[in-house]
């Protein structure tokens, strides 16, 4: 299946390229004939300036689109057109000379069509996705066997698959396969050796007894991407295999690319598709606020040149919203005026392709801001001990969870959990064992629930999950068996291993549309779960 989505995509992109090569021609041609037109007049009037401002736009298109389409050539002789045409009548140089070099500049984009595109290289985009499909499998662990038990138990229990390999020579004998990460312990006497030799095939975190900087210069040359200080915190390991594995093949990037040419905005989106990236469209500046809160994109693609709204006061739109602020704006556009694109940057935009671009390029950086943009916002929205949404992130995704809902008449349920009897667990067992038990919560809850739900830290011992497009009955049966999974599992105490429960309030969106009812609906299912007994989960037949 998927690799039939990927050859319509591939299909696609080979028509829209004979499309917009077709495009180009049409465009030179209109270049040429409304310049012959142009320079025939005997006089220069404010309609000979307007025709040449509207000559001007189409320039503009050229060398934006010129090289995407596999004429560079088009493109490195309409960029300077568009800047002569702009200029043409504005007293500041000789008409005649004007007129001649202008002429020159049409031939060369004339002669640059005539002269055909220029041979493409093997496509990057499509292996780099066969590379992304191939799923991630186990983490290798690297250690000496008086500690490799210890640490196979640590990693073994936050939930990933862990294979044990005995240093360089184990390495050796195991397939070449794509890997979620690589623990390394710094006890071993190889151990920068084995980084060196993980760091192409997957992300290395080394275990490190000291944190010094030479350590740490040690270990970035040898390509480790982590180093998590020993005696071994074990929330941070967790963070960053969490980190690790959300770069696999699952991290599926959502893009916005607003430009109000359709034939290149259709070019980029087939090219990140194709890259399996998530892509909206918009053509129409005015829509690119509904568009980005319905998306909720990892980062907005935008050209610079439209008509009506330009890039730069879309950006200013854009950031007026707390809400959109971290969203990077990646400006796309031929802009060769170095202070307008300074002032992009500054108002706004967080970076600026110039076009034409190749679309393997182009798909290499934007995944590059993406991933970047998503770990630093997973840092600022995230709670420090569970990685989960923070209380007010959360607050703000189930508003726009409720807007969502009520647009496509659907239905989501909130979940609000809360741990039984927590005080008694820091009072008997410290509140180091308190936040394990946290921990545990948290990650019992992101691996029974669906990608898609939205889980959160809501305070304290306190979380809350959104389950879209889930019925209040479904959900208290969802929740009710995470809750004896929960129940089961052992923590170890002062006093030997032992048991905690949580109590769950479920309320229904259809009966409570507005987010403060919902919250306090599904808070009078939790006290009334906790009042019955507590270990249960109460749903939206409480009032």
């Amino acid at each position: 299946m998927a690799d039939a989505a990927q050859d319509e995509i591939r299909d696609a992109l080979r028509r829209l390229r004979a499309e917009g090569v077709q495009r180009l021609g049409e465009r030179v041609d209109e270049v040429v004939a409304g310049w012959a037109s142009l320079a025939a007049r005997p006089a220069w009037d404010e309609d000979a300036r307007q025709g040449a401002r509207s000559l001007a736009a189409a320039a503009h298109r050229l060398a934006g689109a010129g090289g995407t389409f596999d004429f560079p050539a088009i493109s490195a002789a309409a960029a300077p057109l568009e800047v002569m045409l702009m200029g043409l009548g504005d007293g500041g140089a000789d008409r005649a000379e004007q007129i001649g070099q202008t002429t020159q500049l049409v031939q060369a984009v004339h002669e640059a069509w005539m002269a055909g595109p220029t041979a493409r290289g093997a496509p990057q985009a499509e292996a780099t996705v066969a590379r992304e499909q191939e799923g991630a499998e186990a983490i290798f662990l690297f250690a000496l066997p008086p500690e490799m038990a210890a640490l196979s138990a640590v990693v073994g229990n936050l939930g990933y698959p862990l294979e044990q390999v005995a240093g360089l020579a184990g390495l050796a004998a195991e397939p070449q396969r794509r890997l979620t990460a690589a623990v390394v312990d710094d006890s071993l006497p190889d151990a920068l050796e084995i980084c060196a030799a993980l760091s192409g095939r997957c992300p290395v975190i080394l275990l490190a007894e000291q944190g010094s900087f030479p350590v740490r210069l040690a270990a970035a040359r040898a390509g480790v991407a982590a180093v998590v200080a020993k005696p071994l915190e074990v929330n941070e390991l967790a963070d960053w295999l969490d980190h690790f594995a959300g770069q696999g093949g699952d991290a599926r990037y959502s893009i916005l690319v607003v430009d109000d040419d359709p034939l290149l905005a259709e070019a980029y989106a087939l090219a990140l598709r194709r890259a399996g990236m998530v892509v909206t469209l918009v053509s129409d500046p005015s829509r690119a606020i509904d568009a980005l809160s319905a998306a909720q994109p990892d980062l907005i693609l935008m050209d610079v040149q439209m008509p009506g709204v330009d890039g730069i006061e879309l950006a200013r739109v854009i950031r007026q919203t707390r809400r959109h602020l971290s969203v990077p704006i990646v400006f796309l556009s031929a802009e060769q005026d170095t202070g307008r694109q300074i002032l992009a940057r500054r108002l706004g935009g967080d970076d600026f392709i110039p076009k034409p671009v190749d679309l393997d390029r182009l798909v290499t950086l934007v995944r590059l801001r993406a991933e970047r943009a998503r770990s630093l916002r997973a840092v600022m929205e995230s709670d420090s001990l569970t990685g989960l949404l923070n209380h007010a992130r959360f607050k703000e995704r189930l508003a726009l969870e409720l807007e969502r809902a009520r647009r496509d008449k659907t239905e989501l349920c909130l979940a609000i959990i809360d741990l039984d009897h927590f005080k008694s667990v820091n009072d008997n067992h410290g509140h180091l064992v308190g936040d394990r038990v946290i921990r545990g919560l948290a990650r019992s809850l992101q691996k029974h629930l669906r990608r898609t739900d939205v889980v959160g830290r809501y305070g304290g011992e306190e979380f809350a999950a959104l389950l879209l497009g889930t019925p209040p009955a479904a959900a208290a049966s969802l929740m009710s068996r995470i809750r004896e999974r929960f129940s089961a599992t052992p923590f170890d105490g002062a006093q030997g291993p032992f048991g905690v429960t949580f109590s769950a309030g479920i309320a229904s969106s259809t009966r409570h549309p507005e987010a403060e009812a919902l919250i306090s609906a599904a808070d009078a299912c939790l006290y009334a779960a906790k009042r019955a007994g507590r270990n249960r989960v109460n749903w939206d037949a409480c009032p």
